[in-house]
């Protein structure tokens, strides 16, 4: 499995515990999170929460590939922690074609080793500088819609539970490039 830096490291897989997890669509409806991969790989995009200024412009920079992902036979989905209106809201707001799901408890997030930042990640200036230049983009920070101590990952889930790519954020702003995750799930194309 390639992580962050290109580093081999040994593939992982979710487990059964992990798939049993729910998630909840944007109308309040309950999904088991293993349905999602379950007749074809799932590429999970974990946001912080729905008002991260980080994760609008992390979601418009995937928007041009998000076919790409699909043509590769990999469905995209992006899941939050917010509410299931705030979910349904963020779909609206971004526009996104991808589905969309929430996980207002975090468990997801838990089982997936998403991080959550220490109090020292508050006095790091890189994430001051990539939101000033998110801001520059047009993308300001709103209302915290969700757990802002929570940060994100990407994980890519094949049908029978291995995880052959998984990024998870170190700090707010601190995504897979949109090349990196068509290499993950095999395209070999370029944005």
């Amino acid at each position: 499995m390639k992580s962050r830096g290109g580093m081999e490291t040994q593939m992982e897989q979710v487990s059964a515990k992990t798939a049993d997890l729910e998630v909840l669509s944007p109308a309040g409806g309950a999904v088991r999170l293993g349905s999602l991969w379950a007749s074809r790989p799932a590429l999970l995009v974990l946001v912080r929460h729905y008002g991260c200024q980080f994760c609008r412009a992390q979601l418009a920079d995937l928007r041009p590939v998000w076919a790409k992902i699909e043509a590769a036979g990999v469905q995209p989905i992006v899941i939050g922690n917010g509410t299931p209106l705030m979910a349904e809201a963020f779909a609206e707001e971004t526009g996104l074609a991808v589905p969309l799901y929430t996980n207002p408890g975090r468990e997801v997030y838990a089982a997936l080793g998403a991080k959550r930042p220490g109090a020292g990640a508050l006095l790091n200036p890189l994430m001051y500088w990539r939101g000033f230049r998110l801001m520059l983009r047009g993308f300001l920070p709103k209302q915290v819609q969700g757990d802002a101590a929570q940060l994100g990952g990407v994980f890519l889930v094949q049908p029978d539970g291995s995880m052959p790519y998984a990024y998870r954020s170190d700090l707010a702003g601190d995504h897979p490039s949109p090349e990196e995750l068509l290499r993950a799930v095999g395209t070999g194309e370029r944005v």
